[in-house]
């Protein structure tokens, strides 16, 4: 897994690659929890080149996602991939977690 950062005004996006499993979720979730702890309010995780997820995966975007909302923040998925999606949509994520299909639509629901 490859975490890259960029910004568009207030939002972090963090562009996600490769696989988010029990082996790397960990990691994930200390990038996440530490910029949200940063002063970082708005994520957008770009999953356009993030080719799984697996459980330990999922807890570690919930654990972001709440840690955002506590901190008058929000977490949006952006652009996964299909076989990403049909997780997401399978787990019942994608009623919970704000998931948009382009990363410019994500930047927008972060507002």
């Amino acid at each position: 897994m490859t975490i890259v950062e960029s910004r568009q005004g207030d939002v972090l996006i963090l562009k996600v690659k490769d696989r988010l499993d029990s082996t790397t979720a960990g990691a994930f979730e200390k990038h996440v929890t530490g910029a949200i702890e940063g002063g970082s309010r708005l994520i957008v995780l770009d999953c356009a080149e993030l080719n799984y997820v697996s459980s330990a995966g999922l807890r570690a975007f919930l654990t972001g996602a709440k840690l955002a909302k506590s901190k008058q923040g929000r977490l949006v998925i952006g652009c996964p991939q299909v076989q990403v999606k049909e997780i997401l949509d399978m787990t019942g994520f994608s009623g919970i977690l704000p998931i948009s299909a382009t990363l410019e639509a994500a930047v927008a629901a972060c507002s």
